[in-house]
């Protein structure tokens, strides 16, 4: 399935954003050097929000 972004619809969920009324749950954040584990979190089907990568330059 290929998904194009919708200028509009991008632009009404950063009004969401910006007003308060959309949020992010994260789970869980992991280093990228720890994705392995991260998968295996996912895997659970335990979890609240999403699983988050972080990566630093």
């Amino acid at each position: 399935m290929l998904v194009e972004p919708d200028h509009a619809g991008l632009r009404e969920i950063t009004s969401l954003v910006e007003d308060g009324r959309l949020r992010v749950i994260a789970d869980e954040v992991f280093p990228l050097e720890e994705v392995a584990r991260a998968h295996t979190r996912g895997e659970t089907g335990r979890t609240t929000g999403k699983i988050v990568l972080s990566v630093t330059a």
